[in-house]
């Protein structure tokens, strides 16, 4: 006779194999209290929103993964008008994996900084011609695989926060450098291996404080998000704990489940966040599978 335990198992294990994680981006606008949900697009879901104001409009910015393709992350966007925001719209598409749009405006342009780490870089773009015509005017690090960098201004200095994880996940080093103009980047810090050293949206300054937001990865990668006040960046950097959350801290109208957060940004007009969530999917499964014979028979 079977062992029922052991079936029930088996059948766990099976059934793990179909299940993915899935990130998906709600926002707040101003005077709200709860954060609404965007729909995903049905040729993806939306992680890492990022809010900017571009010509006198509100946009979000986010990685939209291709789960059912081997292509990975692409940059979209979405525009609020007639009260709401619209459909997912491809901005910046390469041939590696891109995601964390950090996405900029100064003196009437928009730039991104988003993270390439396959490309082995850290690079600002610059928007020529709107939705999708970004040029490459700027690189701030080459032979690296950092992710998740963030822009900070500091006693008018900007300083650059960037992250070269272990593997993958929340667990890593988080460096800090200086923005000079004529010499490049200058090495202030670097952190040493922690669960919530890697950025999580950009500094926030608020009452001359200055807000660095990490990811907590104290139970597993995008568990939750750190804020930490910044004590002093130079000469010697200082920051202290201040306030932890988890997906059950954001307060809004939806039945689904979420059981993390990564990714808190704001402006004055909203503020975004990412969540996640657990979904069976045989298309997942069957595109990771290709992924893997591709790589297994690239040079047979």
């Amino acid at each position: 006779m079977r062992d029922k335990g052991t079936g029930t198992d088996l059948c766990r294990r099976m059934l793990k194999k179909f299940l993915f994680e899935r990130w998906q981006v709600a926002y707040r606008r101003k005077g709200e209290d709860y954060f609404t949900l965007l729909p995903n697009p049905k040729w993806g879901w939306a992680a890492d929103p990022f809010p900017v104001v571009y010509e006198g409009s509100l946009y979000i910015f986010a990685e939209i993964f291709l789960y059912k393709s081997e292509r990975n992350g692409v940059i979209a966007y979405c525009k609020w008008e007639n009260d709401g925001f619209g459909d997912w719209q491809v901005s910046m598409d390469r041939h590696w994996h891109i995601s964390y749009p950090n996405v900029f405006s100064v003196d009437g342009k928009l730039y991104m900084c988003p993270e390439i780490r396959q490309n082995e870089e850290i690079a600002v773009y610059e928007l020529k011609a709107f939705p999708d015509k970004w040029e490459k005017v700027k690189v701030l690090l080459s032979n690296v695989q950092c992710v998740d960098s963030t822009f900070c201004e500091y006693q008018g200095e900007r300083f650059l926060f960037t992250f070269r994880p272990v593997r993958a996940g929340s667990k890593g080093s988080l460096y800090l450098y200086r923005i000079e103009e004529e010499a490049g980047l200058s090495l202030l810090m670097e952190s040493g291996s922690t669960v919530s050293a890697r950025p999580g949206g950009n500094v926030i300054s608020k009452g001359g404080r200055l807000i660095r937001v990490a990811q907590d990865g104290t139970s597993g990668y995008g568990c939750g998000l750190v804020f930490n006040e910044i004590d002093a960046i130079y000469p010697a950097y200082k920051e202290h704990e201040i306030k932890r959350i988890s997906a059950r801290d954001i307060p809004g109208n939806w039945n689904r489940k979420f059981e993390g957060v990564h990714t808190y940004n704001q402006i004055e007009e909203c503020e975004v966040i990412d969540l996640k969530y657990r979904k069976f999917s045989l298309t997942e499964y069957l595109a990771r599978k290709r992924i893997r014979k591709v790589f297994i028979n690239k040079y047979k």
